[in-house]
Protein backbone atom coordinates (compact mmCIF):
# COMPACT_ATOMS: atom_id res chain seq x y z
CA UNK A 1 0.00 0.00 0.00
CA UNK A 2 1.17 3.52 -0.76
CA UNK A 3 2.49 5.65 2.10
CA UNK A 4 -0.33 8.13 1.47
CA UNK A 5 -3.61 8.09 -0.44
CA UNK A 6 -5.84 10.70 -1.99
CA UNK A 7 -9.30 10.51 -3.56
CA UNK A 8 -10.03 10.83 -7.27
CA UNK A 9 -12.64 13.31 -8.51
CA UNK A 10 -15.04 10.43 -9.19
CA UNK A 11 -14.23 8.99 -5.78
CA UNK A 12 -15.17 12.26 -4.08
CA UNK A 13 -18.51 12.21 -5.90
CA UNK A 14 -19.16 8.71 -4.56
CA UNK A 15 -18.21 9.75 -1.04
CA UNK A 16 -20.41 12.85 -1.26
CA UNK A 17 -23.45 10.80 -2.28
CA UNK A 18 -22.87 8.42 0.64
CA UNK A 19 -22.39 11.38 2.95
CA UNK A 20 -25.73 12.95 1.98
CA UNK A 21 -27.52 9.66 2.51
CA UNK A 22 -26.34 9.73 6.12
CA UNK A 23 -27.35 13.38 6.49
CA UNK A 24 -23.76 14.47 7.14
CA UNK A 25 -21.83 17.53 5.96
CA UNK A 26 -18.36 17.63 4.45
CA UNK A 27 -16.41 19.04 7.38
CA UNK A 28 -18.87 19.87 10.15
CA UNK A 29 -20.06 16.45 11.34
CA UNK A 30 -18.03 15.40 14.41
CA UNK A 31 -19.49 11.88 14.24
CA UNK A 32 -17.73 11.37 10.90
CA UNK A 33 -14.18 11.91 12.13
CA UNK A 34 -14.98 10.16 15.40
CA UNK A 35 -16.14 6.98 13.61
CA UNK A 36 -13.18 7.24 11.22
CA UNK A 37 -10.77 7.61 14.18
CA UNK A 38 -9.30 10.73 12.64
CA UNK A 39 -9.62 14.52 12.93
CA UNK A 40 -11.57 17.33 11.34
CA UNK A 41 -8.34 18.64 9.80
CA UNK A 42 -7.77 15.29 8.09
CA UNK A 43 -11.34 15.34 6.75
CA UNK A 44 -10.58 18.77 5.28
CA UNK A 45 -7.44 17.45 3.60
CA UNK A 46 -9.39 14.49 2.22
CA UNK A 47 -11.89 16.82 0.50
CA UNK A 48 -9.08 18.99 -0.86
CA UNK A 49 -7.51 15.85 -2.38
CA UNK A 50 -4.40 16.20 -0.26
CA UNK A 51 -2.68 12.84 0.39
CA UNK A 52 -3.39 11.44 3.87
CA UNK A 53 -2.40 8.34 5.82
CA UNK A 54 -3.99 5.10 4.48
CA UNK A 55 -5.66 4.22 7.78
CA UNK A 56 -7.35 7.63 7.88
CA UNK A 57 -8.39 7.35 4.21
CA UNK A 58 -9.93 3.91 4.77
CA UNK A 59 -11.65 5.02 7.97
CA UNK A 60 -13.24 8.02 6.24
CA UNK A 61 -14.63 5.77 3.49
CA UNK A 62 -15.91 3.09 5.85
CA UNK A 63 -17.57 5.64 8.15
CA UNK A 64 -20.00 6.56 5.34
CA UNK A 65 -20.61 2.91 4.48
CA UNK A 66 -18.13 2.40 1.62
CA UNK A 67 -16.11 -0.77 2.16
CA UNK A 68 -14.55 -0.76 -1.32
CA UNK A 69 -12.21 2.11 -0.50
CA UNK A 70 -9.89 1.13 -3.37
CA UNK A 71 -12.55 2.43 -5.78
CA UNK A 72 -12.19 5.88 -4.22
CA UNK A 73 -8.40 6.13 -4.56
CA UNK A 74 -6.78 8.31 -7.23
CA UNK A 75 -4.55 5.90 -9.14
CA UNK A 76 -2.59 8.67 -10.84
CA UNK A 77 0.77 9.82 -9.52
CA UNK A 78 0.33 11.49 -6.16
CA UNK A 79 1.51 15.11 -5.78
CA UNK A 80 4.94 15.54 -4.26
CA UNK A 81 3.86 18.11 -1.72
CA UNK A 82 1.31 17.25 0.98
CA UNK A 83 0.27 20.89 1.19
CA UNK A 84 -2.61 22.46 -0.67
CA UNK A 85 -1.31 25.05 -3.15
CA UNK A 86 -4.14 27.46 -2.40
CA UNK A 87 -4.79 27.00 1.30
CA UNK A 88 -2.52 27.36 4.29
CA UNK A 89 -4.31 26.73 7.58
CA UNK A 90 -1.09 27.39 9.49
CA UNK A 91 -1.64 26.98 13.24
CA UNK A 92 -5.43 27.06 13.08
CA UNK A 93 -6.73 24.66 15.75
CA UNK A 94 -9.07 21.78 15.07
CA UNK A 95 -12.43 22.51 16.70
CA UNK A 96 -13.93 19.22 17.87
CA UNK A 97 -17.07 20.77 19.35
CA UNK A 98 -18.74 24.04 18.44
CA UNK A 99 -22.13 25.21 19.67
CA UNK A 100 -24.26 28.26 19.01
CA UNK A 101 -22.99 31.50 17.47
CA UNK A 102 -25.41 31.23 14.52
CA UNK A 103 -26.13 34.97 14.66
CA UNK A 104 -22.45 35.89 14.76
CA UNK A 105 -21.63 33.48 11.92
CA UNK A 106 -24.41 34.91 9.75
CA UNK A 107 -23.26 38.46 10.51
CA UNK A 108 -19.61 37.76 9.69
CA UNK A 109 -20.45 35.85 6.52
CA UNK A 110 -22.63 38.75 5.39
CA UNK A 111 -19.86 41.28 6.08
CA UNK A 112 -17.11 39.28 4.36
CA UNK A 113 -18.93 37.55 1.50
CA UNK A 114 -21.95 39.71 0.67
CA UNK A 115 -20.72 43.18 1.62
CA UNK A 116 -17.11 42.35 0.71
CA UNK A 117 -15.61 44.15 3.69
CA UNK A 118 -11.83 44.46 3.52
CA UNK A 119 -10.95 44.44 7.22
CA UNK A 120 -13.06 42.68 9.87
CA UNK A 121 -12.20 42.19 13.54
CA UNK A 122 -13.70 39.67 15.96
CA UNK A 123 -13.26 41.13 19.45
CA UNK A 124 -13.80 39.76 22.93
CA UNK A 125 -12.33 38.91 26.29
CA UNK A 126 -9.98 35.96 26.63
CA UNK A 127 -11.69 32.57 26.56
CA UNK A 128 -14.86 33.87 24.89
CA UNK A 129 -14.28 31.80 21.73
CA UNK A 130 -12.90 34.19 19.10
CA UNK A 131 -10.54 31.68 17.51
CA UNK A 132 -13.13 28.89 17.48
CA UNK A 133 -15.63 31.19 15.80
CA UNK A 134 -13.05 32.23 13.21
CA UNK A 135 -12.22 28.59 12.37
CA UNK A 136 -15.88 27.71 11.96
CA UNK A 137 -16.51 30.82 9.84
CA UNK A 138 -13.54 30.19 7.53
CA UNK A 139 -14.60 26.57 7.20
CA UNK A 140 -17.97 27.82 5.90
CA UNK A 141 -16.78 30.51 3.49
CA UNK A 142 -13.43 29.20 2.23
CA UNK A 143 -14.89 28.23 -1.15
CA UNK A 144 -15.76 31.89 -1.80
CA UNK A 145 -12.06 32.77 -2.08
CA UNK A 146 -9.22 31.91 -4.43
CA UNK A 147 -6.90 31.29 -1.50
CA UNK A 148 -6.85 31.15 2.28
CA UNK A 149 -3.98 31.90 4.66
CA UNK A 150 -4.22 31.57 8.45
CA UNK A 151 -1.51 33.15 10.60
CA UNK A 152 -1.24 33.11 14.38
CA UNK A 153 0.49 36.18 15.82
CA UNK A 154 0.98 34.50 19.20
CA UNK A 155 4.69 34.08 18.48
CA UNK A 156 4.93 37.81 17.61
CA UNK A 157 6.39 37.36 14.09
CA UNK A 158 8.14 40.52 12.84
CA UNK A 159 6.18 42.10 10.00
CA UNK A 160 8.91 41.58 7.34
CA UNK A 161 8.92 37.86 8.16
CA UNK A 162 5.13 37.70 7.86
CA UNK A 163 5.10 39.66 4.59
CA UNK A 164 7.77 37.33 3.16
CA UNK A 165 5.66 34.29 4.02
CA UNK A 166 2.47 35.76 2.55
CA UNK A 167 4.13 36.92 -0.67
CA UNK A 168 5.84 33.57 -1.25
CA UNK A 169 2.57 31.73 -0.82
CA UNK A 170 0.52 34.08 -3.00
CA UNK A 171 3.14 33.99 -5.77
CA UNK A 172 3.48 30.19 -5.61
CA UNK A 173 7.09 30.62 -4.52
CA UNK A 174 8.09 32.83 -7.45
CA UNK A 175 8.57 36.02 -5.40
CA UNK A 176 10.29 37.08 -2.22
CA UNK A 177 10.12 40.34 -0.30
CA UNK A 178 11.63 42.92 -2.64
CA UNK A 179 12.60 45.56 -0.08
CA UNK A 180 13.34 45.99 3.62
CA UNK A 181 11.13 49.07 3.49
CA UNK A 182 7.85 48.11 5.20
CA UNK A 183 5.67 50.28 2.96
CA UNK A 184 7.22 48.77 -0.17
CA UNK A 185 6.62 45.28 1.24
CA UNK A 186 3.00 46.09 2.04
CA UNK A 187 2.53 47.47 -1.48
CA UNK A 188 3.96 44.25 -2.92
CA UNK A 189 1.45 42.25 -0.87
CA UNK A 190 -1.42 44.53 -1.88
CA UNK A 191 -0.60 43.84 -5.52
CA UNK A 192 -1.36 40.16 -5.00
CA UNK A 193 -4.52 40.94 -3.03
CA UNK A 194 -5.73 43.04 -5.96
CA UNK A 195 -5.17 40.26 -8.49
CA UNK A 196 -6.85 37.44 -6.53
CA UNK A 197 -9.55 37.23 -3.90
CA UNK A 198 -7.81 36.05 -0.75
CA UNK A 199 -8.96 35.53 2.81
CA UNK A 200 -6.22 36.30 5.32
CA UNK A 201 -6.76 35.46 8.99
CA UNK A 202 -4.54 36.91 11.72
CA UNK A 203 -5.35 35.19 15.01
CA UNK A 204 -4.45 36.48 18.51
CA UNK A 205 -3.44 39.95 17.34
CA UNK A 206 -3.19 41.11 20.97
CA UNK A 207 0.20 39.37 21.10
CA UNK A 208 1.79 42.26 19.16
CA UNK A 209 0.22 44.90 21.41
CA UNK A 210 2.24 46.36 24.25
CA UNK A 211 1.56 46.28 27.97
CA UNK A 212 1.94 49.30 30.21
CA UNK A 213 5.51 50.45 30.64
CA UNK A 214 7.43 52.76 32.92
CA UNK A 215 6.38 54.50 36.11
CA UNK A 216 3.65 56.50 34.40
CA UNK A 217 2.10 53.34 32.97
CA UNK A 218 0.55 55.45 30.24
CA UNK A 219 -0.54 53.42 27.29
CA UNK A 220 -3.20 54.11 24.73
CA UNK A 221 -5.54 51.41 23.53
CA UNK A 222 -4.19 49.35 20.64
CA UNK A 223 -0.57 50.47 21.04
CA UNK A 224 1.91 48.14 19.36
CA UNK A 225 5.05 46.58 20.77
CA UNK A 226 8.22 48.44 19.90
CA UNK A 227 9.26 47.43 16.40
CA UNK A 228 5.78 46.20 15.47
CA UNK A 229 4.25 49.55 14.53
CA UNK A 230 4.33 48.51 10.87
CA UNK A 231 1.39 46.20 11.52
CA UNK A 232 -0.70 49.33 12.02
CA UNK A 233 0.24 50.49 8.53
CA UNK A 234 -0.71 47.09 7.11
CA UNK A 235 -4.12 47.13 8.82
CA UNK A 236 -4.76 50.70 7.68
CA UNK A 237 -3.98 49.88 4.07
CA UNK A 238 -6.04 46.68 4.17
CA UNK A 239 -9.01 48.83 5.08
CA UNK A 240 -8.37 51.75 2.74
CA UNK A 241 -6.56 50.46 -0.39
CA UNK A 242 -8.41 49.14 -3.43
CA UNK A 243 -8.32 45.31 -3.50
CA UNK A 244 -10.69 42.33 -3.59
CA UNK A 245 -9.47 40.45 -0.51
CA UNK A 246 -10.33 40.43 3.20
CA UNK A 247 -8.28 40.38 6.39
CA UNK A 248 -10.04 38.82 9.38
CA UNK A 249 -8.54 39.59 12.81
CA UNK A 250 -9.20 38.12 16.24
CA UNK A 251 -8.15 40.34 19.13
CA UNK A 252 -8.98 41.10 22.75
CA UNK A 253 -9.07 44.83 22.16
CA UNK A 254 -10.14 47.10 19.34
CA UNK A 255 -7.22 48.41 17.31
CA UNK A 256 -6.97 52.12 16.58
CA UNK A 257 -7.13 51.40 12.85
CA UNK A 258 -10.45 49.60 13.34
CA UNK A 259 -11.92 52.34 15.51
CA UNK A 260 -10.84 55.07 13.09
CA UNK A 261 -12.11 53.54 9.86
CA UNK A 262 -15.10 51.34 10.76
CA UNK A 263 -18.69 52.29 10.00
CA UNK A 264 -22.05 50.79 9.07
CA UNK A 265 -21.51 51.49 5.37
CA UNK A 266 -17.71 51.24 5.35
CA UNK A 267 -15.48 48.26 4.44
CA UNK A 268 -13.98 48.09 7.95
CA UNK A 269 -16.13 46.46 10.63
CA UNK A 270 -15.89 44.77 14.02
CA UNK A 271 -18.01 42.23 15.86
CA UNK A 272 -17.94 42.19 19.67
CA UNK A 273 -18.29 38.64 20.96
CA UNK A 274 -20.37 38.10 24.09
CA UNK A 275 -20.94 34.92 26.09
CA UNK A 276 -22.81 31.90 24.76
CA UNK A 277 -26.58 31.75 25.09
CA UNK A 278 -27.91 29.37 27.75
CA UNK A 279 -28.88 26.62 25.30
CA UNK A 280 -25.43 26.53 23.68
CA UNK A 281 -23.64 26.73 27.02
CA UNK A 282 -25.69 23.79 28.30
CA UNK A 283 -24.28 21.67 25.46
CA UNK A 284 -20.77 22.32 26.80
CA UNK A 285 -21.88 20.80 30.09
CA UNK A 286 -23.38 17.82 28.25
CA UNK A 287 -19.99 17.19 26.60
CA UNK A 288 -18.52 17.09 30.12
CA UNK A 289 -20.97 14.38 31.19
CA UNK A 290 -23.88 16.42 32.55
CA UNK A 291 -27.45 15.87 31.38
CA UNK A 292 -28.02 19.57 30.68
CA UNK A 293 -31.11 19.56 32.91
CA UNK A 294 -29.45 19.89 36.33
CA UNK A 295 -30.88 22.32 38.88
CA UNK A 296 -28.93 25.55 39.02
CA UNK A 297 -27.36 25.13 35.58
CA UNK A 298 -28.89 28.30 34.11
CA UNK A 299 -27.77 30.30 37.15
CA UNK A 300 -24.25 28.89 36.85
CA UNK A 301 -24.06 29.81 33.16
CA UNK A 302 -25.23 33.34 33.95
CA UNK A 303 -22.71 33.59 36.79
CA UNK A 304 -19.88 32.85 34.35
CA UNK A 305 -21.24 35.11 31.64
CA UNK A 306 -21.47 32.28 29.12
CA UNK A 307 -17.67 32.27 28.74
CA UNK A 308 -16.83 28.93 27.03
CA UNK A 309 -13.39 28.55 28.62
CA UNK A 310 -14.78 29.31 32.08
CA UNK A 311 -17.68 26.90 31.54
CA UNK A 312 -15.38 24.04 30.49
CA UNK A 313 -13.14 24.72 33.49
CA UNK A 314 -15.94 24.88 36.05
CA UNK A 315 -17.79 21.88 34.57
CA UNK A 316 -14.70 19.71 35.07
CA UNK A 317 -14.18 20.98 38.62
CA UNK A 318 -17.82 20.43 39.64
CA UNK A 319 -17.70 16.84 38.40
CA UNK A 320 -14.40 16.11 40.14
CA UNK A 321 -14.92 17.97 43.43
CA UNK A 322 -18.71 18.10 43.89
CA UNK A 323 -19.63 14.87 42.05
CA UNK A 324 -21.55 16.91 39.50
CA UNK A 325 -23.72 18.65 42.13
CA UNK A 326 -24.16 22.18 40.75
CA UNK A 327 -26.37 23.35 43.64
CA UNK A 328 -23.68 22.31 46.12
CA UNK A 329 -21.09 24.32 44.20
CA UNK A 330 -23.34 27.39 43.99
CA UNK A 331 -23.87 27.25 47.76
CA UNK A 332 -20.16 28.02 48.18
CA UNK A 333 -20.86 31.56 46.88
CA UNK A 334 -17.65 31.81 44.91
CA UNK A 335 -16.39 32.07 41.37
CA UNK A 336 -13.57 29.72 40.38
CA UNK A 337 -11.38 31.04 37.57
CA UNK A 338 -8.81 28.32 36.97
CA UNK A 339 -5.16 28.89 36.06
CA UNK A 340 -5.61 29.42 32.31
CA UNK A 341 -8.46 31.92 32.64
CA UNK A 342 -6.69 33.74 35.47
CA UNK A 343 -3.62 34.10 33.25
CA UNK A 344 -5.74 35.55 30.44
CA UNK A 345 -7.42 38.02 32.80
CA UNK A 346 -4.06 39.03 34.26
CA UNK A 347 -2.85 39.83 30.75
CA UNK A 348 -5.93 42.00 30.22
CA UNK A 349 -5.50 43.91 33.48
CA UNK A 350 -1.74 44.34 33.05
CA UNK A 351 -2.41 46.38 29.91
CA UNK A 352 -4.40 49.03 31.80
CA UNK A 353 -3.21 52.56 32.50
CA UNK A 354 -3.32 53.92 36.06
CA UNK A 355 -6.68 55.61 35.50
CA UNK A 356 -8.18 52.58 33.74
CA UNK A 357 -7.14 50.34 36.64
CA UNK A 358 -8.48 52.84 39.18
CA UNK A 359 -11.85 52.82 37.40
CA UNK A 360 -11.81 49.01 37.22
CA UNK A 361 -11.20 48.81 40.98
CA UNK A 362 -14.06 51.20 41.69
CA UNK A 363 -16.45 49.33 39.40
CA UNK A 364 -15.52 46.11 41.21
CA UNK A 365 -15.99 47.72 44.64
CA UNK A 366 -19.37 49.19 43.72
CA UNK A 367 -20.51 45.79 42.52
CA UNK A 368 -23.71 46.93 40.80
CA UNK A 369 -23.87 48.95 37.56
CA UNK A 370 -23.37 52.65 38.31
CA UNK A 371 -23.69 55.91 36.41
CA UNK A 372 -20.82 57.99 35.12
CA UNK A 373 -21.66 60.72 37.65
CA UNK A 374 -21.46 58.28 40.55
CA UNK A 375 -18.20 56.80 39.31
CA UNK A 376 -16.69 60.25 38.90
CA UNK A 377 -17.68 61.15 42.47
CA UNK A 378 -15.80 58.10 43.79
CA UNK A 379 -12.50 59.32 42.37
CA UNK A 380 -10.14 61.29 44.61
CA UNK A 381 -7.41 62.18 42.14
CA UNK A 382 -8.09 65.31 40.05
CA UNK A 383 -9.01 63.75 36.71
CA UNK A 384 -11.10 65.72 34.24
CA UNK A 385 -14.41 64.32 33.04
CA UNK A 386 -13.00 63.93 29.55
CA UNK A 387 -10.08 61.85 30.89
CA UNK A 388 -12.48 59.55 32.73
CA UNK A 389 -14.73 59.21 29.67
CA UNK A 390 -11.74 58.32 27.50
CA UNK A 391 -10.66 55.71 30.04
CA UNK A 392 -14.16 54.17 30.05
CA UNK A 393 -14.09 53.98 26.25
CA UNK A 394 -10.71 52.27 26.51
CA UNK A 395 -12.06 49.70 29.01
CA UNK A 396 -14.92 48.97 26.63
CA UNK A 397 -12.56 48.54 23.67
CA UNK A 398 -10.51 46.16 25.78
CA UNK A 399 -13.65 43.98 26.16
CA UNK A 400 -13.74 44.47 29.95
CA UNK A 401 -16.79 46.70 30.38
CA UNK A 402 -20.51 45.96 30.35
CA UNK A 403 -23.10 48.71 29.81
CA UNK A 404 -26.80 48.76 30.63
CA UNK A 405 -29.45 51.45 30.31
CA UNK A 406 -31.88 52.24 33.11
CA UNK A 407 -34.42 55.04 32.77
CA UNK A 408 -32.45 56.53 29.86
CA UNK A 409 -29.24 56.58 31.93
CA UNK A 410 -26.21 54.53 30.89
CA UNK A 411 -24.76 52.42 33.70
CA UNK A 412 -21.32 50.81 33.78
CA UNK A 413 -19.98 47.65 35.37
CA UNK A 414 -17.32 45.01 34.75
CA UNK A 415 -17.94 41.66 33.14
CA UNK A 416 -18.47 39.01 35.88
CA UNK A 417 -15.15 37.21 35.46
CA UNK A 418 -13.25 40.48 35.13
CA UNK A 419 -14.90 41.70 38.33
CA UNK A 420 -13.87 38.53 40.15
CA UNK A 421 -10.23 38.84 39.07
CA UNK A 422 -10.14 42.60 39.74
CA UNK A 423 -11.38 42.10 43.30
CA UNK A 424 -8.72 39.44 43.86
CA UNK A 425 -5.99 41.78 42.67
CA UNK A 426 -7.34 44.76 44.62
CA UNK A 427 -7.48 42.75 47.85
CA UNK A 428 -3.96 41.38 47.30
CA UNK A 429 -2.51 44.84 46.69
CA UNK A 430 -4.34 46.24 49.72
CA UNK A 431 -2.93 43.50 51.96
CA UNK A 432 0.56 44.15 50.63
CA UNK A 433 0.18 47.81 51.58
CA UNK A 434 -1.00 46.96 55.10
CA UNK A 435 1.99 44.65 55.51
CA UNK A 436 4.41 47.30 54.21
CA UNK A 437 3.04 50.03 56.48
CA UNK A 438 3.22 47.77 59.54
CA UNK A 439 6.80 46.80 58.71
CA UNK A 440 8.06 50.33 57.99
CA UNK A 441 5.66 52.31 60.21
CA UNK A 442 5.31 54.66 57.24
CA UNK A 443 1.78 55.43 56.02
CA UNK A 444 3.18 56.77 52.74
CA UNK A 445 3.04 53.19 51.48
CA UNK A 446 -0.74 53.47 51.28
CA UNK A 447 -1.49 53.82 47.57
CA UNK A 448 -4.51 51.72 46.60
CA UNK A 449 -6.11 52.06 50.06
CA UNK A 450 -5.68 55.80 49.85
CA UNK A 451 -7.71 56.29 46.67
CA UNK A 452 -10.23 53.43 47.03
CA UNK A 453 -12.73 52.42 49.70
CA UNK A 454 -12.84 48.82 50.88
CA UNK A 455 -16.62 49.07 51.13
CA UNK A 456 -19.12 51.31 49.39
CA UNK A 457 -22.70 50.12 48.90
CA UNK A 458 -21.71 46.56 49.71
CA UNK A 459 -19.15 45.07 52.07
CA UNK A 460 -18.46 42.15 49.70
CA UNK A 461 -14.89 43.31 49.03
CA UNK A 462 -14.31 44.09 52.71
CA UNK A 463 -15.46 40.59 53.70
CA UNK A 464 -13.02 39.07 51.20
CA UNK A 465 -10.27 41.37 52.50
CA UNK A 466 -10.91 40.39 56.13
CA UNK A 467 -10.75 36.69 55.29
CA UNK A 468 -7.37 37.12 53.60
CA UNK A 469 -6.13 39.46 56.34
CA UNK A 470 -6.77 36.84 59.01
CA UNK A 471 -5.03 34.23 56.87
CA UNK A 472 -2.01 36.51 56.43
CA UNK A 473 -1.62 37.24 60.17
CA UNK A 474 -2.49 33.77 61.52
CA UNK A 475 -3.34 35.17 64.96
CA UNK A 476 -6.28 36.37 67.05
CA UNK A 477 -8.35 39.32 65.86
CA UNK A 478 -7.39 41.26 68.98
CA UNK A 479 -3.69 40.96 68.12
CA UNK A 480 -4.26 42.20 64.56
CA UNK A 481 -6.37 45.09 65.87
CA UNK A 482 -3.65 46.08 68.31
CA UNK A 483 -1.14 46.46 65.46
CA UNK A 484 -3.57 48.39 63.27
CA UNK A 485 -4.55 50.87 65.99
CA UNK A 486 -1.16 52.56 65.73
CA UNK A 487 -1.72 53.05 61.99
CA UNK A 488 -5.16 54.49 62.69
CA UNK A 489 -3.70 56.96 65.21
CA UNK A 490 -1.04 58.06 62.70
CA UNK A 491 -3.68 58.60 60.01
CA UNK A 492 -5.83 60.70 62.33
CA UNK A 493 -2.93 63.10 62.76
CA UNK A 494 -2.74 63.74 59.01
CA UNK A 495 -4.69 66.09 56.77
CA UNK A 496 -7.82 64.37 55.43
CA UNK A 497 -7.03 65.29 51.82
CA UNK A 498 -3.57 63.78 52.08
CA UNK A 499 -4.77 60.38 53.29
CA UNK A 500 -7.98 59.99 51.26
CA UNK A 501 -9.90 56.82 52.07
CA UNK A 502 -7.10 55.32 54.18
CA UNK A 503 -8.53 56.33 57.59
CA UNK A 504 -12.02 55.14 56.66
CA UNK A 505 -10.60 51.82 55.46
CA UNK A 506 -8.59 51.18 58.64
CA UNK A 507 -11.63 52.08 60.76
CA UNK A 508 -13.76 49.56 58.87
CA UNK A 509 -11.11 46.88 59.34
CA UNK A 510 -10.83 47.61 63.07
CA UNK A 511 -14.62 47.52 63.43
CA UNK A 512 -14.64 44.02 61.93
CA UNK A 513 -11.81 42.93 64.25
CA UNK A 514 -13.08 44.55 67.45
CA UNK A 515 -16.79 45.18 67.96
CA UNK A 516 -15.96 47.70 70.72
CA UNK A 517 -13.77 49.83 68.47
CA UNK A 518 -16.58 52.28 67.63
CA UNK A 519 -17.33 52.77 71.33
CA UNK A 520 -13.68 53.22 72.28
CA UNK A 521 -12.46 55.50 69.50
Amino acid sequence: MAETLRASDRGLETIEQAMWRKGWTKTRTPLWWEEAYTTQATIRRFWRRIPIQPESFIGICQAVGIEDWQAIVDLDVLPKSPLSPRQDWGEAPDISSFYGRATELDCLERLIVSQRCKLVAVLGIGGIGKTSLAVRLVDQIQDKFDCLIWKSLLGTPPLPQLLESLIQFLSDGRETLESKDIQVGISQLMGHLQQQRCLLVFDEVEAILGSREGKSRRRTIGQYLKGYEGYGNLFKRMGSDRHQSCLLLTCREKLGEIAAYEGETLPVRSVQLQGLDAESAQKLFVVKGFSGRESGLDKLIELYGGNPLAIRTIATMIREVFNGDIINFLSQNTLVLGDRLRTLLKQHVNRLSNLEKELAYWLAIEGEPISFARLYEDLLLPYTRSQVLEALVSLERRSLLDKTTEESEVLFTLQPLVKKYTIEEFVARSLDEIDEVLETEDIQYFKVLKIHALAKNSDRVLVRFMKNLRTMFCCEDSEIAEELRDIWISLNNKDAKAIGYATENIEQILTKLDSKFIEDK
